[in-house]
């Protein structure tokens, strides 16, 4: 694939700007780049339509302008299938936003449980929450603990869909207001070491589960059917019910690979199930849903998350203005770093540019947006 999207970079490089066999060379790489996309995939047998129509039509329309302004640029010899993956996921950053999940969301929950569409359109909607970069990321937190925070978000989202109220907030501050009680409750685990013995034994187990779900294939679940046929199995009832537990694990095998988020919330319940757990710790999920009682309006995050999300999310594309031939150096992702505790000089390092311009240059932009974050707060 990455041959063939070289190939289709230098056809585009080959034609001048703002002809048709330029535009046409585009459409083609646009429709190569999304061939892998994570999300807005049709459901086997049906055509893709609705909100999930939407988004991939506003994809290609921006990864085809991303494309357009950039493309000049590049080398195709030197193209790595991280650079054209990152633009695939870039596009679909700038369009997943916070009206398209509340829409994802309300589309899974109008669909009947049980069901095939009704796995399709959650497993959509987790998977553009992963690509959406909406989710809540407060800094001072471990890598380790803010995945598993949002692990277990993910798979609430995923099983409580219906707890979710249009009417007492938006979808996004639901979400986002989970993830920061998980955050909470991982820390607290990690500080009481009962509740932590107890986790990493569901971890393990659920580790453990995941192995043999991996290593069941085909072959072993037909030879152990044959065996039976065969009457080399002398015990027939414990024969046939090890070959119903190997097909059981053969779907999960085959399923973890096209559906990893709901797979691995299902191993963790199985994991927590089958330890004498604490109330504590089974308690967990029941107390997350009655936090649905708690209006919307009392669950706000704190001003410096909200101001920092503000500026994460960019929604009026303002903080996007950048130091002189420096294009990775926006006022976006130098006022992140400074607002996650990086030193000037951490950040000095992390983009060759020396701390007095990088001082200047943040400043400057901070009074022109000033006015703007302020009344996004505000609002």
């Amino acid at each position: 694939m990455k041959d063939q999207i070289r190939q289709l970079v230098c056809q585009v490089q080959s034609y001048p700007r703002d002809t048709q066999e330029r535009q046409q060379a585009l459409g083609t790489l646009v429709k190569q780049i999304l061939r892998s996309r994570k999300i807005c995939r049709p459901s086997k047998g049906q055509p893709l339509s609705g909100i999930y129509r939407d988004i991939l039509e506003a994809v290609q329309k921006q990864l085809t302008q991303d494309l357009e302004q950039t493309i000049d640029r590049y080398s195709p010899q030197f193209i790595s299938d991280r650079e054209w993956t990152s633009w695939r996921d870039m596009a679909f950053k700038k369009v997943i936003d916070n009206y398209r999940l509340e829409q994802l969301a309300l589309e899974a929950q109008g669909q009947k449980t049980h069901t095939k569409e009704r796995l399709y359109a959650l497993t959509e909607l987790i998977n553009a929450l992963q690509i959406s970069g909406k989710l809540y990321h407060p800094p001072g937190f471990s890598i380790d603990v803010y995945q598993d925070a949002v692990i277990r978000t993910l798979g609430f989202v995923f099983q409580n869909i219906n707890v979710y109220n249009p009417d007492k907030g938006k979808f996004m501050k639901w979400v986002n207001f989970r993830l920061y009680v998980m955050l909470q409750e991982v820390r607290k685990e990690l500080n009481e070491p009962f509740l932590q013995s107890q986790y990493n034994k569901v971890f393990r187990t659920q580790s453990d589960l995941k192995r043999l779900i991996k290593k069941t294939k085909l072959d072993t679940v037909l030879l152990w059917f044959q065996l039976i046929l065969k009457g080399r199995i002398t015990v027939i009832d414990q024969g046939w019910q090890v070959f119903y537990i190997l097909i059981v694990l053969l779907n999960l095998s085959q399923l973890l690979t096209k559906k990893p988020i709901y797979v691995n919330t299902l191993l963790f319940e199985m994991a927590q199930a089958s330890l004498p757990l604490s109330s504590t710790l089974s308690g967990l999920n029941k107390k997350l849903i009655t936090i649905e009682n708690i209006p919307q309006s009392e669950i706000d995050l704190p001003l410096s998350e909200k101001v920092r999300q503000y500026i994460y999310e960019d929604p009026d594309r303002l903080f996007q203005k950048h130091i002189r031939n420096h294009p990775e150096a926006t006022f976006q992702t130098i006022a992140l770093a400074y607002i996650d505790g990086k030193k000037w000089k951490e950040i000095s390092k992390l983009f060759g540019i020396s701390v007095p311009t990088l001082s200047h240059f943040y400043q400057r932009c901070l009074k022109e947006v000033a006015p703007k974050i302020k009344k996004y707060i505000q609002e």
